[in-house]
């Protein structure tokens, strides 16, 4: 049997990602995937919103606002709280691969992933919003210098189909999209076409352990050698890891979306509200979401929350009243506590790693988390510092702790 350098278990956009990049540097990669309902890249709309995402937008700020209204925070309390610095910094860098990756990822695969430059809008519609915005503005990590504040004239001109009744918008340039099925084939076709082993519909049963060290993978087709076994499962990524004896604190996290039928072009940028998130794809169709739910492994679809999202969408672009819903499904997040992900090696088990807990963000963070992996491995300088994204015994120990934060409250 082909004795394997490297093992990825999982066959979502992260582990693919991995295998593009270990494949990249002619290391030999079997992935192995056995598909499972909510995987979150199929969930996912595809936003690449490194500022969004890490001062609180898309998700964040309808988690908070859900938060609010439930009574989990004060009234007063406005502005979701800020992801970290190092995190901000991942996502930008990891973000400006993009435009390159498209068509390298093309050559190979011959899969068109879709890469568009949108920005991100956030729409103010009252006085809270606006403080909101202010405070985004004022105190971006990054400065203000890619954030541009417009007023409601300036929003009619640019997006006709947004309501005029707002009081402005922030535009984050540099926050655009992709299409999230075809950036996980992509990567997927392009590793295989690099010499990668893609073994599909097959489930991992166990991790061996020989001495402190990684020695391979049992599934239900046989045992697969290996030096190296990289946690890429997603919201399973904790059965996973309590294979190989590692505590892995990730959990799933619901949320609900939709997609309308395939519409002419009425938007040329993402949309983020307090209500929903809005962002209309290459084929025409629309796709609103989403909800953060703790619901275990349930991937039910509730009226309520379909109904909510809807009334958003609506609000922010009264034009969608009209249109059709094609479908309604929901994906599993791989959620943490402080939501950063957990990449990297991990003490007492040897050719172990971890590559997964990006919640909101696989999309975006999938191809510098596929490279420093694969640096990782070809024991190369890795192109980021690691160090905040390890699970170390005293971030294990926050991450416990928190298990029952605001971070795990059910919202529906």
């Amino acid at each position: 049997m082909k004795n394997n350098e490297v093992i990825i278990i999982g066959g979502g956009v992260i582990g693919c990602a991995v295998a593009y990049y270990v494949a990249k540097k002619g290391i030999n990669v079997m992935l192995i995937d056995q598909p499972k309902r909510g995987r979150a890249t199929s969930a996912s709309a595809g936003g690449l919103w490194p500022l969004g995402e890490s001062i609180g937008l898309g998700c964040g700020v309808i988690f908070h606002k859900a938060m609010i209204e439930k009574g989990l925070l004060p009234a007063d309390s406005h502005i979701p709280p800020q992801l970290p610095k190092s995190f901000l910094d991942f996502a930008i860098q990891s973000n400006e691969m993009f435009p390159s990756l498209t068509g390298a990822i093309k050559e190979l695969s011959g899969i068109d992933f879709e890469y568009e430059e949108t920005s991100l809008l956030f729409l103010m519609y009252d006085d809270a919003d606006v403080a909101f915005a202010k405070t985004l503005y004022g105190n971006c990590p990054c400065g203000n210098s890619r954030i541009d504040w417009l007023t409601p004239f300036e929003v009619k001109h640019s997006e006709p189909a947004i309501t005029h009744n707002i009081l402005g918008a922030l535009r984050f340039n540099g926050d655009n999209q992709v299409n999230p099925y075809a950036l996980a084939d992509g990567y997927r076709e392009a590793a295989r076409k690099l010499g990668a082993t893609i073994i599909t519909h097959t489930e991992v049963t166990g991790i061996k352990i020989n001495a402190g060290r990684v020695s391979g993978v049992e599934t239900k087709a046989g045992f697969f050698p290996s030096k190296y076994v990289v946690n890429a499962a997603g919201a399973w990524a904790a059965q996973v890891g309590e294979m190989a004896g590692v505590e892995i604190p990730v959990y799933p996290v619901r949320g609900q979306i939709i997609g309308t039928e395939a519409m002419p072009k009425i938007l040329s940028a993402c949309i983020s509200t307090n209500d929903c998130y809005i962002a209309q794809k290459h084929h025409g169709e629309i796709i609103i979401g989403s909800t953060t739910e703790e619901t275990g492994f349930n991937t039910d679809i509730t009226p309520s929350a379909i109904n909510s999202l809807c009334k958003g969408a609506v609000r922010a672009i009264p034009f969608l009243e009209k249109a059709k819903v094609k479908r309604v499904w929901s994906g599993l997040r791989p959620g943490t506590a402080d939501e950063l992900p957990i990449l990297g090696k991990v003490k007492g088990v040897e050719g172990y790693i971890n590559a997964c807990g990006h919640f909101r963000t696989g999309i975006l963070n999938s191809p510098l988390t596929g490279l420093l992996i694969s640096e990782m491995i070809n024991e190369d300088q890795l192109s980021f510092p690691i160090e905040p994204f390890l699970l170390s015994e005293e971030r294990l120990q926050s991450l416990t702790n928190n298990e029952n934060s605001n971070h795990k409250t059910s919202i529906q």
